[in-house]
């Protein structure tokens, strides 16, 4: 019998370890999914900050690892014909695979165990809340979600039976409070008094915050985006106002915006709105053709989306 190498079985073995490393990690890679209700948490970069981040990945590569929750296809997809097969959820790092995979650009992974999708969601609520480039805007849209959120879970929340400020968000809040009508045990805090303690605002701005936010969701993704990176002039007050609308279709044009806010009340969007919504129009058609150019995989209502912002710019020339 020959003599075994230990040395040589030992460097065998660690070269074999590496390359099924790197395989598994190459896969990873190429099985990467993004979720929309996932992407829409993420806030839109202006184009200086997005050309900026491209030059620098350019320059530099990718330093930071993208993070993926490692799940199951049945955990994100009911429907899915495969649900032990494993899903790779994109959790953080959209802009940025989005750059290195049009550039092919090299990029690592960092894989990240999530018990729920709703898990996924606090995670990625905290990390925004935690990054300090944050606007006023999307500082209280993500107390508002994270607000909502936790009342979902607990099921004493529905978006519907919420009318106004002053005797809604709140009275499902496991509470009986006096900073509004009536008293409350000073004994248990409810979800808001606990999200006003940690964040360090008051009570009511978390109601408030969870008006907006609701009034926002009722946007598609590229239009609530346009709304909280300021590209399209509208106060929160009118978003508060779109969150008791009965709306239930997601609403992505500024038209429709505007026709459900000015249904009762005129004149909610700011005096120059052609001008402002020529340049609005103008970004939000540039953002709609970046994302066909640049997505692996292009969908039928990103072409459509690209097709309706292009005559709409059409209209307003």
């Amino acid at each position: 019998m020959a003599k075994l190498n230990i040395k040589n079985a030992i460097g065998e073995k660690t070269k074999q370890a590496l390359n099924n490393s790197y395989i598994t990690s190459e896969q990873i890679k190429q099985n990467i999914q993004i979720l929309e209700e996932l992407r829409s948490f993420i806030p839109s970069p202006t184009e200086d900050e997005l050309n900026q981040l491209e030059q620098n990945i350019i320059k530099n590569g990718c330093k930071d690892a993208l993070l993926l929750w490692e799940t199951t296809q049945g955990v994100v997809n009911d429907a899915s014909l495969t649900p032990n097969a494993p899903a790779y959820i994109l959790v953080d790092g959209h802009n940025r695979y989005r750059i290195c995979t049009a550039r092919n650009i090299n990029f690592n992974v960092q894989l990240m165990p999530f018990l729920s999708l709703k898990e996924v969601k606090d995670y990625m609520i905290d990390l925004q809340l935690g990054r300090r480039n944050l606007s006023p805007q999307q500082m209280s849209y993500f107390r508002g979600l994270r607000y909502n959120l936790e009342k979902t879970e607990k099921g004493k929340y529905d978006r519907n039976d919420h009318k106004s400020q002053s005797g809604t968000y709140g009275e499902n809040d496991g509470e009986k409070h006096n900073s509004q009508n009536g008293t409350y045990d000073k004994n248990s805090l409810s979800t808001s008094e606990k999200l006003a303690k940690e964040y360090k605002v008051g009570r009511n701005t978390i109601l408030r915050d969870a008006e907006f936010a609701a009034g926002l969701d009722k946007l598609d993704n590229d239009l609530k985006n346009a709304v909280l990176s300021g590209e399209i002039k509208i106060g929160k007050a009118d978003i508060q106002k779109l969150a008791k609308t009965q709306e239930t279709e997601l609403i992505d044009t500024t038209e429709k915006l505007e026709g459900i806010l000015t249904e009762k009340e005129p004149a909610l969007f700011v005096k120059n709105k052609p001008k402002t919504e020529l340049e609005a129009t103008k970004k939000m058609l540039a953002k709609a053709f970046e994302k066909v150019k640049t997505s692996s995989d292009v969908k039928t209502k990103d072409i459509d989306k690209l097709i309706e912002w292009a005559e709409k710019l059409k209209q307003l020339i």
